[in-house]
């Protein structure tokens, strides 16, 4: 469905480093101007997700292209209180936060900061699957792509469809490889992967059976990258129960799993810290 008019994305440059904010950048991927071919869609389009992921070919080698929907700030927006809106609003060097809460909250630059920071720290492919850069498609794709598969839209703004294709903003994309492979559960090997991104600022948000291929991660889509606005927004004890909440998941995912390990990501747990990691599972960005 077409989102709200003033509901705005920028338009970005195929050379640009992104998201244009403090922080890791994703640089874009180096073989753009090879032929692209669709050959299947991977991911459910009957979930409501924040982006498709289809596998396809590049040059002539396979990839994993994860395609992602506009990002509609109202929501992060609304759900700021007063004294968040008010710090958000201060300018620093002619950039004022408010303004740019797609740079910290867009599923897309997301992904760029968490990736930007694993490949910063030579982590790239050892600790989640490895990632390419970032690809900005022509919107002619859009109708390409709905015409070949199953979709359910890119939530795009409503006044862009007045204008022809080559007007409208580009769709934006990751490219990673691609693994088919369903995961063997290596619990220690994934704890470890998953406290080095943390050790780097890096905070998954998402962890879950359907976000791993392989054994790797996958899914950086709600990820929370250091520095990141949340933590400078949020008091201490609720930034804390944000950086814990991959620890927890990670325990309950073996859990639900049925995966039989001894490896935990908190040894002792009692009935209070569980409830507050479950609790702060259900919480949205910015709360």
């Amino acid at each position: 469905m077409p989102r709200r008019k003033g509901q705005s994305t920028q338009k970005q440059g195929q050379s640009a480093a992104l998201p244009p904010c403090d922080g890791p950048k994703l640089h874009p991927f180096v073989n753009d101007k090879a032929s692209l071919e669709f050959s299947r869609l991977l991911s459910d389009p009957t979930i409501d997700a924040d982006s498709y992921v289809f596998e396809v070919s590049i040059g002539g080698n396979a990839y994993a292209l994860k395609a992602f929907k506009y990002y509609d700030r109202e929501e992060d927006e609304l759900a700021l209180d007063e004294s968040e809106r008010e710090f958000l609003s201060r300018s620093t060097d002619s950039y004022t936060p408010l303004n740019h809460l797609d740079h910290y909250f867009d599923p897309f630059y997301n992904e760029c900061r968490a990736y930007g920071r694993l490949i910063e720290k030579n982590l790239n492919g050892q600790v989640a699957v490895r990632c390419h850069g970032y690809m900005m498609l022509s919107a002619e794709y859009e109708d390409t792509l709905e015409n070949q598969f199953v979709m359910n839209g890119w939530n795009r703004l409503a006044e862009e469809y007045d204008e022809p294709p080559s007007k409208r903003q580009p769709l934006r994309a990751i490219v990673k490889d691609l693994v088919l492979e369903d995961t063997v559960w290596k619990p220690r090997v994934m704890l470890s992967h998953l406290k080095t991104m943390r050790k780097h600022g890096v905070f998954v948000m998402d962890i879950k059976p359907e976000n791993y291929k392989g054994g790797m991660l996958v899914d950086f889509s709600i990820a929370l990258t250091e520095p990141h606005v949340v933590f400078q927004l949020k008091p201490d004890f609720q930034i804390e129960s944000y950086k814990n909440r991959d620890l927890g998941a990670f325990d309950e995912m073996m859990r639900d799993q049925k995966v039989k390990t001894t490896i935990r990501a908190f040894p002792v747990r009692n009935k209070d810290t569980i409830r507050k990691l479950r609790s702060s599972r259900k919480s949205e960005f910015p709360a």
